[in-house]
């Protein structure tokens, strides 16, 4: 019989009491599943969300949703980051119901852009939905999902 000790099978004296144990068997299935995710949000905002406007109350600012804000979003790492892309089906109510906590210009001293940062939450800690507004377009667009601030040490 193979010796499953040797081969990495068998964890002996292993803490279950804190962090989550991952197997590597388990980093293959998230691919996967972070793969076919990104590819059916793609498709679902293609057709629901890119082209599309809201209007935010609480701000006054109309929001565009275009092909390349879904993109940047889905692709933006995340320690979240399943729950943050499914977050883009809903961003819309997301929005509206964010609170705004800041803007900015471009941190690399670009001045044609102004980001707009607004709270929410996904899985019990604060995230940040990025809005970038294009001076020159006079339009602001969704741009991204964050797990935090430029400066900011992490979560509360």
């Amino acid at each position: 019989m193979e010796d499953l000790n040797s081969k990495g099978y068998i964890k002996e004296n292993i803490d279950l009491s804190g962090d989550l144990v991952i197997f590597e068997s388990d980093y293959a299935s998230l691919s996967y599943t972070l793969k076919e995710q990104r590819k059916i949000i793609k498709e679902w905002a293609k057709n629901y969300l890119v082209g599309k406007q809201i209007y935010l109350p609480n701000t006054g600012m109309h929001v565009l949703f275009s092909s390349q804000g879904v993109k940047e979003a889905i692709n933006q790492p995340h320690r979240n980051i399943l729950q943050k892309n499914e977050l883009i089906r809903n961003i819309e109510d997301a929005l509206i119901t964010a609170e705004f906590v800041k803007s900015e210009t471009d941190s690399t001293g670009d001045q044609n852009f102004i980001y707009h940062y607004f709270r929410t939450v996904i899985k019990e800690e604060d995230s940040y939905i990025v809005l970038r507004e294009v001076k020159k377009e006079g339009k602001i667009y969704f741009y991204s999902i964050v797990d935090k601030l430029k400066n900011d040490p992490g979560p509360r």
